[in-house]
């Protein structure tokens, strides 16, 4: 790598040595020129996988792959990527998780969008889901359905390509405008990605969709305690990206609740004013769709998770906001707002 390269893929990877390489396979396949691409990857932990990832990424070189590597202790996936980003040279960036399986024109779709479009360009790439999703646990199958419904959504122009759709599974955009607007928030473990594309869409970025930057997720199945722990989790950081971002309407934590499903809507005002009827109407959607996934109505079993994801999420808002009242203050607050957006994100 003598000279400069003209993009870098940023990855951060967590005790996945197992997905970094079928990422890395994948790299190998790209049809852009080993040239013009840098690999950048930031291990975000000092942990009992090092020896696997050393490994991993030894034989990458060996085998001509542009890459480069650092670990660090672990301090979040914002943190990891900003190391990564803050190293390259390239001027600009493609950002992934390191469970994606990249297509051989992935790199080169995003590069010929990117200068294109120029340094103003969010470049949104397509996420494939992988075969027999449906068969996963419901939990990861509901967060596909909602992957996929989005980016379905706005291939079609059903949906805008816009800072909420800005999830960096898959996206690509100038690095001097990433550090113009300030980078990651490092002190985001959640929602990092959406409150780094509202900052973005601030600052004059267009938001595009390259279909052709295509990556299959090959999700890697975590624990459903895990999982749910996340929604709650998502509640409280959108509370503080809304008070960090100056109460911006784009921002809003309570925007799905007041522009979007009015059955999720009716679901959180009848469970969500209180965390032990919120919590048991969790379990009895959980044994639902459990039972309806056994009976083989996949589509019925995932529904009963995407309402446990809109439970989970407004508890968390709940949790940060302090109390019932409070989160429907900020609801009658938002929904009489004149700037408010009238879609959902």
């Amino acid at each position: 790598m003598s000279s400069q390269p003209a993009i870098a893929l940023v990855v951060a990877t967590y005790r996945r040595p197992d997905a970094m390489a079928t990422l890395l396979g994948s790299l190998a396949a790209q049809t852009l020129p080993r040239q013009d691409f840098e690999v950048a990857v930031v291990v975000d932990g000092l942990d009992e996988h090092q020896a696997a990832y050393r490994a991993l990424f030894a034989r990458a070189v060996a085998e001509g792959l542009p890459l480069r590597f650092e670990f660090q202790q672990n301090a979040g996936q914002s943190a990891a990527r900003h190391r990564a980003i803050a190293g390259t040279r390239a001027p600009w960036l493609v950002v992934i998780d390191d469970d994606m399986d990249l297509s051989p024109g992935f790199l080169r779709a995003h590069l010929e969008a990117l200068t294109a479009g120029g340094e103003a360009t969010v470049a949104i790439g397509n996420v494939v889901p992988e075969e027999g999703w449906e068969r996963q646990p419901l939990y990861e199958a509901v967060r596909t359905r909602a992957m996929l419904e989005l980016h379905q959504g706005i291939a079609t122009g059903a949906r805008r390509a816009q800072a909420s759709a800005f999830v960096t599974q898959n996206v690509a955009l100038a690095r001097a405008r990433y550090l113009a607007v300030g980078g990651f928030d490092e002190q985001l473990r959640l929602g990092e990605d959406t409150e780094l594309g509202l900052r973005l869409a601030r600052a004059g970025g267009r938001f595009v969709f390259v279909e052709g930057a295509s990556a299959i997720h090959r999700s890697r199945v975590g624990t459903y305690a895990t999982w749910l722990k996340r929604q709650l989790a998502y509640g409280e950081s959108v509370v503080y990206i809304h008070r960090k971002l100056g109460r911006d309407p784009e921002a809003h934590p309570l925007r799905n609740l007041v522009n979007g499903s009015r059955l999720n809507a009716a679901v959180v005002h009848l469970l969500c004013w209180s965390d032990p009827l919120g919590l048991a109407g969790i379990g009895a959607l959980r044994a639902l769709g459990l039972g309806l996934h056994r009976l083989g109505l996949g589509a019925p079993a995932i529904a009963t998770h995407k309402a446990i994801v809109a439970i989970a999420y407004h508890l968390g808002i709940r949790r940060a906001l302090g109390t019932w009242g409070a989160l429907l203050a900020e609801k009658r607050a938002f929904a009489a707002d004149p700037a408010r957006p009238a879609d959902p994100t």
